[in-house]
């Protein structure tokens, strides 16, 4: 397995203390390798379903919880029938959990003793609760906002929690300080995670009877999410799997949109944005490290940007609660975006649910209370 560095194209081994390239420049997993159809009827339906796409070695432990195959299901909203994939329903309660494991089955096999994080809420509750799975310590920095049932849950799965006053960005500094004395197992820096996310793509290709929808609309924060669904239909694609990729709608919230606003620019990178709390904190990056490669999928894909404001998310969570669906904000923003298309569009896309409410009650009280 070899990463190489988008920025001079050095080529890197992996290693434990390696979570970016020296000129610092992101790192990403260029060959491309598909599963094989036919085997998928005898395999079990967890991510690993799909092993081979994410190029790990041969002789590498699979640490796993069980994660993958959420549930589709169609919901009656005001606005019409909207078809919504439930992947808050992972071991964690949230989607990060695939890219966690693929992460974590690395870092793993590389001999990782103690891995550290920086997360808002949901990453570091995966991490969390795949370091305990595979017997490793784990530390997990946060900013100083985030809700107490998340650092409850990475207390629980036994990491130390380590609160960073001040932004989510001053938490991520923290993390890679500390990720050099250690194992970096970072959502937002390392191309394993990313890997792992490939598998939405794929079980929506086998949920969907290998006919996918005119669009995607997922929540984006670091926006790695968006990068592994993009590559996940690339393979699909090159694999001869799929005729033609769905195009992906990246949302934002209002108060922290640096690539909604870089796309509307027309930039390559990220914008330097100013930023306020939102309830959406899950999407809340001021500097998402891989955003080249993020907007790149979402330009390739056809795709484009939302950027919702707070009464837009408020209102969207109460309409989801309303029909039985418990997720977070950070959820609900993809709701409030799709609310936005017109009816046609609507009709033709599919909504990713991404974090389950169960952590947040207290702010989910506060809100519709």
């Amino acid at each position: 397995m070899e990463f190489t560095c988008t920025v001079c194209n050095r080529r890197y081994t992996p290693e434990l203390a390696m979570f970016r390239c020296r000129c610092g420049g992101y790192l990403e997993y260029r060959e491309q390798r598909a599963f094989p159809s036919a085997a998928l009827a005898e395999r079990d339906h967890s991510i690993w379903r799909y092993r081979e796409a994410y190029g790990l070695p041969s002789e590498c432990r699979r640490i796993t919880l069980g994660e993958g195959r959420s549930p589709i299901t169609r919901l009656e909203v005001p606005e019409g029938t909207m078809t919504a994939k439930l992947d808050y329903l992972q071991p964690s309660g949230s989607f990060k959990d695939r890219g966690a494991a693929v992460l974590i089955s690395l870092l793993a096999y590389l001999g990782a003793q103690h891995v550290v994080e920086d997360s808002s809420g949901n990453a570091g509750a995966a991490v969390s609760a795949y370091a305990a799975a595979a017997g490793m310590r784990c530390t997990i920095y946060t900013p100083d906002y985030t809700p107490e049932g998340k650092l409850l849950q990475m207390r629980l799965y036994g990491s130390e929690v380590r609160t960073v006053a001040g932004t989510r960005d001053d938490a991520r500094k923290a993390a890679e300080q500390a990720g050099t004395r250690s194992a970096y197992a970072s959502h937002l820096w390392n191309p394993a995670f990313v890997l792992g996310l490939q598998s939405t793509a794929f079980e929506l290709w086998e949920q969907l009877g290998e006919e996918l929808p005119a669009t995607i609309v997922v929540p984006l924060g670091s926006g790695g999410y968006v990068e592994g669904l993009h590559r996940g239909f690339d393979v699909l694609l090159n694999a001869g799997y799929l005729r033609e990729a769905p195009r992906l709608l990246g949302v934002q919230a209002a108060h922290c949109s640096p690539v909604h606003t870089a796309f509307e620019q027309g930039r390559e990178h990220h914008s330097e944005v100013e930023v306020a709390p939102t309830i959406a904190e899950g999407i809340a990056v001021q500097n998402p490290p891989r955003s080249p490669a993020v907007l790149n999928a979402l330009r390739s894909s056809g795709g484009f940007t939302m950027a919702v404001t707070e009464e837009e998310i408020r209102s969207a969570t109460a309409a989801l609660l309303q029909r039985g669906v418990f997720a977070e904000p950070t959820s609900a923003a993809a709701y409030a975006a799709w609310r936005r298309l017109s009816r046609s569009e609507r009709a033709e896309s599919v909504v990713i649910l991404t974090g389950h409410g169960l952590k947040q009650l207290t702010k989910l009280t506060d809100l519709v209370g």
